[in-house]
């Protein structure tokens, strides 16, 4: 197996990229980070080990999050990068057999992240030197991590086999890893009241307790914080690291025999779309038009003097920002919020009969729910905003016009921004459901709470659209552009998040710091979240991430600058 050409050759591009220097630099940088702000100033160990424990778990965790972050950016542009440069097609005329051409793609894939994850061993050990820790314990968080990075990069390369663009691959990758990460964990975290032991059900107890168990942060909690409000698990059932392992290999056996089949078959060239007809229509309402608002198929008008052409062109071109898909985009954010409105009702309802409803809490859980699916969908809509003009040739007609680029940048912005805006004001329902349930004399604080929780989102709309601008301008392809956007974005909503598990062992001010940052955190104080409310994050966050996207947004119009000049 290891004499498979393609295995060396995967492994050693891998290798020689800037983006792997890059994010080997950042894993073991973060690492040493953790370490730094963990470690006693004394070097000495209490008498319950529980130092060492604290330093071993924030490790732990930290990389796990790591892993899943770096895991797309190679395995899920695996085969679709061959796709885009018409080299598939010439492994199949090669001696080797299709599955030799199967293995050797998907051993190549997964061997940067096995290395990346091998780098963070001498990590790990540090706690060694403090004591109170056994091999058994870092053997068993390193199995996990390994176990991680092959099932993570394994959900990417079966994505991949599937898709035929990067960009798109990357961006449901980050999507899938997002519900398998926090959405299946969420019924044994404290925001949802502990899910998993409410049901009086034994098989429903077992579901949720399945589902937590496919999340590797639940399995990596209950190994390293077997004590922690967020490993609570059924009652009778194993705990959620045991179960991980064989649901995991489970998971890797099948979408590697899946990804086998796929690859077998020899590419086939894409089917001839049918031919295009110009279909003249009147301009009286017809029943499709009243129906969608908007008829795609209907001629347009001329572009007025007011109105900015490249904004026009980016909503007339780009699939995701045409009027049909905005609209279904909108008519599914619509239905999620009915839904959730339904479920805070229910939810409500159960635990007035309790005697306790923690209004403050389920606004919490849902804005924090408007931010994550700003954070899911706002680099996909924006990551191509300049490249892939670059990619298709548009660029080189765009850089003719007399427009100025600060219009052109302008324009692409206002493109970003609006379906973003859409998207968000979509999910507003579910919050003022808990406005009809709160009492007469806290009506009006909750509604500014509300208000400044617009404010947030409002703010994480510029930003994201302007951090995909930023990237875009910089680098070359679409889907290098969406996997940065992807990575900061993440990086700051829900990566920073992780101090939460250790709070104690982080100052105030260092807390404090790391969530000015996060857009989660603020709009979940915002929302009345009693723990995040002494820290006071509203009006310096606001200021900090207005000053991050305007930054952003001169570099993007020098950036179009440079690129409007002739070659």
């Amino acid at each position: 197996m290891f004499a498979n050409p393609i295995i060396r050759k995967e492994v050693l591009s891998s290798l020689r990229t800037r983006k792997a220097v890059a994010m080997q630099a950042a894993f073991l940088l973060a690492a040493a980070v953790l370490i730094w702000r963990s470690w006693p100033a004394d070097g000495l160990q209490d008498i319950g080990s529980q130092l060492s424990r604290r330093i071993l778990s924030i490790l732990a965790i930290g990389e796990l999050a790591l892993v899943g972050l770096f895991a797309p950016a190679f395995t899920a542009a695996s085969l679709t990068s061959e796709r885009e440069r018409n080299t598939l097609e010439s492994l199949f005329f090669t001696a080797m057999r299709p599955w030799e051409i199967a293995l050797g793609k998907i051993v190549g894939s997964l061997g940067f992240l096995v290395l990346l994850v091998l780098s963070g061993v001498p990590a790990l050990t540090a706690p060694f030197l403090l004591g109170g820790i056994s091999g058994q314990e870092v053997l068993a968080i390193v199995g996990i991590l390994l176990l991680t990075a092959i099932y993570t990069g394994m959900i990417g390369l079966l994505i991949s086999t599937i898709m035929h663009r990067s960009y798109r691959s990357i961006i449901v990758t980050y999507a899938v890893l997002l519900v398998v990460y926090f959405l299946f964990a969420l019924p044994a975290w404290p925001v949802s009241a502990h899910l998993v032991n409410r049901p009086s059900s034994r098989i429903m107890q077992g579901v949720f307790h399945t589902l937590a168990s496919l999340s590797p942060f639940e399995a990596m909690f209950s190994l390293v914080l077997p004590d922690s409000p967020y490993a609570v698990g059924a009652v009778g059932f194993p705990t959620y690291w045991t179960m991980f392992i064989p649901l995991s290999v489970l998971v890797i056996a099948g979408t590697t025999a899946v990804c086998l089949i796929r690859l077998r078959r020899p590419p086939t060239a894409p089917r001839p779309r049918e031919g295009l007809r110009i279909v003249e229509r009147g301009r009286g309402v017809t029943a499709r038009s009243v129906l969608f608002l908007i008829d795609p198929r209907k001629r347009k008008k001329m572009i007025r003097w007011w109105q900015n052409p490249v904004l026009l062109k980016e909503f007339r071109t780009r699939p995701m920002l045409q009027a049909q898909w905005l609209l279904r985009a909108v008519g599914v954010c619509l239905v999620t919020s009915v839904l959730l409105m339904l479920l805070v009702a229910i939810t409500l309802g159960e635990l007035s009969k309790e005697g306790v409803v923690p209004i403050a809490a389920l606004a919490s859980a849902v804005t924090a729910l408007m931010v994550v699916l700003l954070i899911l969908i706002g680099p996909a809509a924006t990551g191509g905003t300049v490249c892939g003009d670059i990619e298709t040739g548009v660029w080189d007609l765009m850089r003719t016009t007399r427009l100025s680029s600060f219009r052109i940048v302008s324009g692409k912005f206002q493109a970003a921004v609006l379906p973003l805006l859409l998207l968000t004001l979509a999910m507003l329902p579910a919050l003022f459901i808990l406005l009809y349930f709160e009492t007469e004399r806290n009506r009006w604080a909750f509604l500014m709470n509300i208000g400044r929780v617009l404010g947030v989102v409002g703010m994480a709309v510029l930003f994201v659209a302007t951090t995909g601008m930023f990237f875009s301008s910089l680098l070359k392809k679409t889907s290098t552009a969406t996997a940065w956007t992807y990575a900061v974005v993440v990086t700051l909503g829900l990566a920073t998040l992780l101090v939460l598990l250790d709070r104690e062992g982080f100052s105030t001010r260092f807390v404090r710091s790391v969530f000015l940052v996060n857009p989660v955190a603020v709009a979940m104080e915002a929302a009345g979240t009693p723990g995040l409310q002494g820290y006071q994050l509203f009006a310096p966050h606001l200021k900090i991430m207005g000053a991050a996207t305007a930054a952003m947004f001169l570099v993007t119009v020098m950036r179009v600058v440079q690129l409007r000049r002739a070659d």
